[in-house]
């Protein structure tokens, strides 16, 4: 079993097992947050972090040489003295960056989310009235965690394995409905009947049969008129049950409308497609196609926003200006080349500016290590690179990156 150990930085020595500063993530030089240290620039780096403390694992690299006590002679001999030895042995507090803080509970939420929305399609699959306080209180969470810090929860719905593409993907789907009804002026309950028509939009899929739904390849035109029909059979299955409300099997039967109205399953157009279920078309679209999955490589977020908004007649322009607004303009997860020839992964929105998000740069070598890192805030003035363009090919070659950035902090554990 790993012993982790907390020491200062500059104690560190190679040959020690680093496990992550005792610092938000975001703040520290490297990439990776478990690595043994054998280069001496990595050593280097790390004390000129100006981060005081880190921890190290004593099973898979290199102890601390624990100090001699200190004899008579050198020890403090009067109060201020041992005032000031006792202030100098006293554990630095590292004020905690907030978002991280949120990230942490956002990740935990996730958790949470998925078992609610398991259960949520199995009660569907078996026929079974729905556990809407259960739901319900899921919406709430979300929507409380989006009123405290959009960021976050929508960083950590991004990263779904497929095995669980089914349920997360409701799941982001509700956060990103709850995100768009705060950006679009939507009061706290209008935002909560948003998540919970997200969180529902896509239950018809239940009845698909799982060799369809979960095909490694594209489906042919018969398959997919199948899996079409996961709107009606949706939408029926809802409407059996009184406590559901109406804008929530709207939903699951519109939200593959389309304004000029090519869309499934009533051919409704414009207005006639009411407000929640036009959201849902740009939040489950956004979310399916950003989303790795067994036959296809997610897209570029940055990339998929410019492409959304070349497709004539499929969404309503209004609102997908808002949800661009609420992404921003290169989303987090975004690659972007920078003017200094580094990539850029957006790890951040600015406060101040759509174009200048915050980004982690770096170098790729041939060796596939990651180098020459450094936080950029793109929207300061002391700003030391910029946006070249979209990462466009290396974020086919580097997707997944953004599941780096946000790796749980190293806790310690008894000894």
């Amino acid at each position: 079993m790993s012993r982790l150990k907390k020491i200062k930085v500059e104690q560190l020595e190679l040959g020690m097992y680093f496990c992550g500063f005792e610092a938000s993530w975001i703040d520290h030089p490297f990439w990776r947050n478990r690595f043994l240290l054998k280069d001496a620039a990595h050593l280097q780096q790390a004390r000129a972090s100006g981060i005081s403390h880190c921890w190290i694992d004593i099973d898979q690299g290199k102890d601390i040489v624990e100090e001699a006590v200190e004899d008579e002679e050198t020890a403090p001999s009067t109060e201020v003295e041992v005032a000031n030895a006792a202030e100098e042995a006293a554990p630095v507090v590292v004020e905690a960056d907030p978002f991280f803080a949120e990230l942490e509970q956002a990740r935990m939420l996730c958790e949470s989310a998925k078992d609610t929305t398991k259960a949520m399609f199995s009660d569907v699959r078996l026929g079974k009235v729905l556990d809407m306080d259960r739901c319900l209180h899921l919406v709430a969470q979300v929507t409380a965690s989006i009123l405290r810090d959009s960021s976050a929860l929508t960083s950590i719905v991004r990263l779904k394995i497929a095995d669980d593409y089914t349920y997360m993907h409701s799941v982001a789907v509700c956060t990103l409905m709850v995100a768009l009804g705060r950006t679009l002026g939507m009061d706290e309950v209008a935002c909560k009947e948003a998540g919970l028509a997200g969180l529902l939009h896509d239950v018809g899929k239940a009845f698909i049969p799982v060799e369809i739904l979960h095909k490694p390849g594209g489906l042919t035109p018969a398959e997919f008129e199948v899996v079409k029909r996961h709107t009606v059979l949706g939408y029926d299955h809802l409407v059996k049950n009184s406590n559901i409300p109406d804008y929530a099997t709207d939903v699951c039967r519109h939200h593959h409308e389309k304004v000029d109205g090519s869309g499934y399953p009533d051919g409704l157009s414009g207005a006639g497609i009411a407000l929640l279920a036009r959201m849902t078309s740009i939040c489950d679209v956004y979310d399916a196609v950003t989303s790795e999955r067994p036959y296809k490589k997610g897209w570029d977020p940055a990339e998929t926003l410019t492409r959304m908004a070349t497709w004539t007649g499929h969404f309503d322009k209004t609102i997908l200006s808002a949800f661009v607004k609420m992404l921003g303009i290169y989303p987090i997860g975004s690659l972007l080349k920078m003017e200094s020839g580094r990539l850029g992964l957006v790890i951040r929105q600015s406060s101040v500016a759509l174009t200048k998000p915050v980004v982690k740069a770096f170098r790729y070598t041939s060796e596939g290590e990651i180098t020459d890192t450094e936080v950029i805030d793109l929207s300061s003035p002391d700003a030391t690179d910029s946006i070249r363009q979209r990462g466009g090919e290396e974020w086919l070659k580097y997707n997944g990156l953004d599941k780096l950035w946000m790796q749980r902090t190293p806790q310690p554990q008894p000894q």
